[in-house]
Formats: C-alpha cells, structure tokens, sequence
C-alpha cells in the first residue's frame, strides 16, 4: 500500500480512479473539476436487477424495447449472416435481462436460430426463459458474467447485448471477452445508453455510462473489429432517443 493510500489520497492515475465512471467534468480556468463515481459491483447489479425483475416485463413494454431494437437490427445486416450460415447458427445474448433483445432479433429472422443467454441475476433468467419459450425461441439460458463467458473461443454466429456494456467500469474487457466467443466473420451487436437527459437520469440511478458515438465506435475498433456502424435506438413512453446501436465484424 502506497503513502497516499495510507492517507485516503490518490495519485493521478491510481486503478480506483480509472475504474470510476466520469458523471460530470468543468473546467474553471486552469482547473478541471471532475465528478466521478464508483461502478456497482457484479453482485449488487445481480441483486439490485433481482429486486426488479417482478416489473421488469412492464419497463420493457413501457419502452417498447422489442420494437425499438428492431430497426437497428435491421441495418446490421445480422440476418443476413444468420441466414448465410442456416439454422445451426448460434446466438449469444450477453446480460438477456427478460429477453427483448433476442425477442427482437428473432422476428426478423426467415429460419430459425438457437440463442442463449447469460445474465447474472439469477431472477432475471427466470423472465428471460419465461417469455423466450413463449414467443417460441430455442433457448438456453444459464447465469454468467460477461467478464467471463463460460463459452469456447469462435463458438457463436452472433454475439450481443443491449445495455450491459456501459454499467461496466471497463467496457471494453466485455467487448474482448465477446469478441473471444465469437467466429471470424460473425457480428457483435450492442446498445448503450448515450448522453441525454433521459440517459442522465439511468446514469444517476444506475452508475453507468453516458456513451457518445465516437466513443462507442472506438472501442469497437480497439477490439480489432470491422465494419463497424452505428444508429440511434428510438425509445418509447417519452424516452426519445436515448440508446445508440453499435455493430462491427469480426475479420475472417
């Protein structure tokens, strides 16, 4: 342990301050003042979506997240890889949450695919297998992290997640980590709250990220993926575009 740790001081670049997550910055002059607060831990955002999986389903209609995630899919091109590779294609559906996200994709597909999905609220996993069978999905859903899926390297088509990413302190360990399990030429599709008011107020309650356009876009390309694009995600109940979709190839 450092001096300044002993102190409750922290030097410029200490790891517990790289790992908070900016809130707010202002410059005055020659200061920069910084608001930066801590992540939740993996087990408090297990137990705090725990708590709110019982209404879950209704924040889900509430904002039309099946329908919002559609066009988006769309102009990834995912089907057309899916469709390329035929039914024993693989889908991986990181932090499922009640399955929206999967639901969405699968609507737009011509033939069937098998999907699963991880979360680590074991609470949600029971609304993700729930309304996935319902709508008639193959689905194999287990509790896991995304900081270390319990999957083989190249082992699914598709790789996504729909607001996971900016929860984490380090984003882009996930995106490495879904980059592992994914094939050469597969996709990885993700949604991320991005700078608004509406995403202001998920960042205060949930400790997340805000994440811009450029900012989405550049950590794809740190994790060496191509073809990388992106296109705003309209939210229903007055959200307005609060989410931005980012998808990108893995090179073959």
């Amino acid at each position: 342990m450092t001096q300044f740790e002993n102190k409750g001081l922290l030097p410029p670049h200490a790891p517990v301050m790289e790992e908070a997550i900016l809130m707010a910055s202002r410059r005055i002059g020659s200061w920069e003042i910084l608001l930066n607060r801590r992540p939740l831990s993996s087990a408090d955002l297990a137990n705090r979506y725990d708590a709110v999986s019982g209404r879950w389903e209704r924040m889900a209609g509430r904002f039309q997240l099946e329908a919002a995630y559609q066009e988006p899919l769309l102009s990834s091109q995912i089907a057309t890889v899916l469709g390329q590779v035929g039914p024993q294609a693989l889908v991986l559906d990181c932090g499922v949450g009640s399955g929206s996200l999967s639901i969405a994709l699968d609507s737009i597909l011509m033939d069937r695919v098998t999907f699963h999905g991880i979360d680590t609220s074991a609470k949600m996993l029971v609304q993700a297998r729930s309304k996935m069978h319902a709508a008639g999905l193959r689905a194999h859903c287990r509790q896991a992290d995304v900081l270390s899926l319990p999957y083989d390297d190249q082992s699914f088509d598709v790789v996504m997640a729909a607001h996971v990413l900016e929860h984490l302190p380090d984003p882009k360990r996930a995106l490495r980590e879904m980059v592992r399990v994914l094939k050469p030429g597969g996709v990885v599709f993700v949604c991320v709250t991005r700078p608004s008011l509406f995403g202001a107020l998920i960042q205060l309650k949930w400790r997340t990220w805000a994440v811009t356009e450029k900012q989405g876009v550049s950590w794809l390309r740190d994790c060496q993926l191509a073809d990388v694009g992106c296109q705003p995600v309209h939210l229903g109940s007055c959200a307005g575009v609060a989410s931005t979709a980012f998808w990108a190839l893995r090179p073959k």
